[in-house]
């Protein structure tokens, strides 16, 4: 297993790594102008991976509705990572590895327990799709994260900080 040592930025990351965060990134901001859900879509299909789109809006809605906690997601060219999006990579990771405990578990430092349940459905059939597509998202140990800073970050208001 890998021990994550520093920041993991999106050129360091595998493509079907960069696939997905690029999605829930595109996903996450939906309400923006570029990437449209057309595009999301037409690049999802090049890589063989478009019927992964509906698990995707779905693991979205399910944060928006569900979480006590925010995530911090960044805009789709944004060469950083956040912790945030880190650890829902690691946990689709998981899942992908059939390791649903593990992505159960990963969901609930931002879901209640029914979110982190609902989540996994589609989790699975996202990890599933890039699995089959030959996207396999490599097993990269997350770093712990500030359970404390995390917990003060409870409003999802338009123009969050944990957004940009």
């Amino acid at each position: 297993m890998h021990q994550h040592t520093g920041p993991l930025g999106l050129p360091a990351l595998s493509a079907a790594e960069r696939l997905f965060i690029w999605g829930f990134r595109a996903k996450a901001r939906s309400g923006g102008a570029v990437p449209t859900a057309a595009d999301i879509k037409e690049v999802y299909d090049h890589f063989r991976v478009g019927d992964a789109v509906p698990s995707l809006e779905s693991i979205i809605e399910i944060f928006a509705c569900t979480a006590h906690t925010a995530i911090e997601v960044h805009c789709p060219t944004c060469p950083r990572m956040s912790d945030s999006e880190r650890e829902i990579l690691s946990a689709i990771a998981a899942a992908q590895q059939d390791r649903v405990d593990l992505a159960r578990e990963q969901f609930e430092r931002w879901l209640p327990p029914v979110g982190a349940d609902w989540a996994l459905a589609p989790v699975q059939g996202l990890a599933t799709i890039f699995r089959m597509a030959g996207l396999i998202l490599p097993d990269r140990h997350v770093r712990s994260f500030d359970h404390d800073r995390m917990m003060a970050m409870k409003s999802w208001l338009v123009g969050s900080p944990t957004l940009h």
